[in-house]
Formats: C-alpha cells, sequence, structure tokens
C-alpha cells in the first residue's frame, strides 16, 4: 500500500514574538487601564492575556515588556482593568497607534479615541491607584496582582527579564445587557475583533468573525449529567452541586433543567445547605411531590 501524498511542510524558524513572527495564532486582546504616577490613567493594548485561575481565586495571565507603561504601572499600584471591546475598524486604527512602544504619555494621549469612567464600584473607584475603565467597553474585569506567584526569574545565563508575567486575581467582572444573558442562554455574542500580530511590511493585522454557532453534542452515557453539574455549578456561587446530585436531574428534559436547579438553589440556601448533595435532591424533591 502506498503511503498518503504527505502535504508540503517548510520549516519555519523560531523568533523573538514567535507567536506572531513565526506562527498563526488568533487571539483576543484586552485595553489594559493602569494608573500614571500623575493620576492620570493610561491605555495599553495586549493580546498576550489569558484565563490563568478557572476556579476560585480566579484570575488572569498578563505578559507585557518588562519596559512598558502598563508594566511599570501594574508593578507600582497593583491594579489593573481589562477592558474588551466590539469590533470597530475606525477604532482598530486607534488601537494600533496606542500598541507602538516608546511613545511619550501625550503622544498616547492625543491618539487615545474612547472615553475613560470611573469604576461602577464606587468603592474601588475611590482606592487609590485603581484605573478608570473604558466607557465604550462591553465587558470589564478589574484586577489586583498576585504577588505571591514568582514567575519572572530569569532562565539560568540570561541577562535580564524581558517580560513580566503578571497574574491578575478578577476583583470585579463586568457586563453590559444582553451579553450578561447570554453567558447562560448563549446569545447574541459580542462580535470582537480578533488580533493576528505585527507582521511585515509593518502592519497589525486584524480579523472580525461570523455569527457564533452551536454544535450538539454526541449521545454520549453519562455526558448528560456532566453538563447539568456544570451549568448547576455556575448558577450561585454559594451553592455548589455533586455529580451524584447532578445524576439525579438526567431524566428532566433539558429545556426545563435550569429551572429545577434554580429552585433546588433556593432551597439550599433557604436550609442553609453550601453543597447540594444527592440526599438533600431527592428530600428536595420529595417535598415538591407533596
Amino acid at each position: 500500500m502506498s503511503e498518503p501524498e504527505r502535504p508540503g511542510f517548510v520549516p519555519v524558524g523560531l523568533r523573538d514574538n514567535f507567536y506572531q513572527t513565526s506562527a498563526f495564532i488568533p487571539m483576543s486582546f484586552a485595553l489594559v487601564t493602569t494608573v500614571h504616577e500623575d493620576g492620570t490613567t493610561g491605555i495599553g493594548p495586549h493580546a498576550l492575556c489569558f484565563p490563568f485561575g478557572i476556579t476560585s481565586p480566579h484570575s488572569m495571565l498578563l505578559i507585557s515588556r518588562a519596559t512598558s507603561g502598563t508594566a511599570h504601572n501594574i508593578r507600582r499600584t497593583g491594579k489593573c482593568a481589562l477592558n474588551y471591546l466590539e469590533f470597530d475598524r475606525d477604532q482598530l486604527t486607534a488601537i494600533a497607534r496606542l500598541g507602538l512602544p516608546g511613545q511619550s504619555l501625550d503622544d498616547k494621549q492625543r491618539a487615545m479615541p474612547f472615553g475613560l469612567v470611573p469604576s461602577p464600584d464606587g468603592g474601588r473607584a475611590a482606592q487609590p491607584g485603581c484605573p478608570k475603565v473604558i466607557a465604550e467597553a462591553f465587558q470589564v474585569m478589574e484586577c489586583t496582582w498576585d504577588r505571591s506567584y514568582d514567575l519572572d526569574r530569569p532562565p539560568a545565563g540570561a541577562a535580564e527579564v524581558g517580560a513580566n508575567h503578571f497574574v491578575l486575581q478578577v476583583d470585579r467582572q463586568w457586563l453590559r445587557e444582553p451579553f450578561a444573558a447570554a453567558l447562560e442562554d448563549g446569545g447574541p455574542f459580542p462580535r470582537m475583533p480578533i488580533f493576528f500580530g505585527f507582521r511585515n511590511p509593518g502592519d497589525f493585522w486584524f480579523a472580525g468573525h461570523a455569527e457564533p454557532f452551536s454544535v450538539p453534542l454526541p449521545k454520549v452515557e453519562g455526558l448528560e449529567a456532566q453538563g447539568i453539574f456544570y451549568l448547576a455549578n455556575r448558577l450561585d456561587p454559594a451553592v455548589s452541586f455533586t455529580r451524584e446530585a447532578c445524576e439525579l436531574l438526567s431524566g428532566v428534559p433539558k429545556p426545563f433543567v435550569k429551572n429545577a436547579l434554580q429552585g433546588i438553589v433556593a432551597a439550599a440556601k433557604s436550609a442553609g445547605v453550601a453543597e447540594v448533595g444527592a440526599d438533600f435532591m431527592r428530600a428536595v424533591r420529595e417535598r415538591s411531590r407533596v
């Protein structure tokens, strides 16, 4: 039997900023607001910003050049806000200008087309070092640098650290409607710009995306209970569910699962129960039959 035809791969050397100079890795990006030494809020666009702690304490990882204004301000104040905007081609031109290294604060201020407003949390807005947020953002994460992580020790033989790796604890998460409802109900989704990096001949490359669509999960034994477990443990941070409890709802028609779970959460909070197990689930179901 003949071997299948191999695709025409060619070797590509790895260079600095390899994710954009040597590869195609489309990413979202955040406009990171921080407070300068003069007390004003500055904006720095950053694509290397990812979820880090996906369970409590929830956090994001931000990678920034150690010499950037963003890194300097976070090291000094320990505070920042991650602002996410929807796709707007005119705004992307301004964002590209904000991302150029070596600009003065005055140059960046003149390039900024966005409005800055105090944090929606009045108490946080009054704290020193807490930046304003971008008025046009559809999503904002207000963060504090978790200094307990030591991610910037240089490798053996390295002269200096070229980037800072900040683990940012998410203190507040803000979403505009209707996107908050879309977290559970699925759509409408925000039309977020996609960043393809800085490439020759010297441009920043962006793209939009089409309307997201869902792909139904295959029928696999145990997968239904897993989906219920995932949904149940997202409803209320004060009440968690065991897998055994969620398995008892496997026979509930899918359109009614969320309402059933919300009723169980209410019953658990009323009874002072922080974790719903199989026994509590059975007791609630028995009471509902009476």
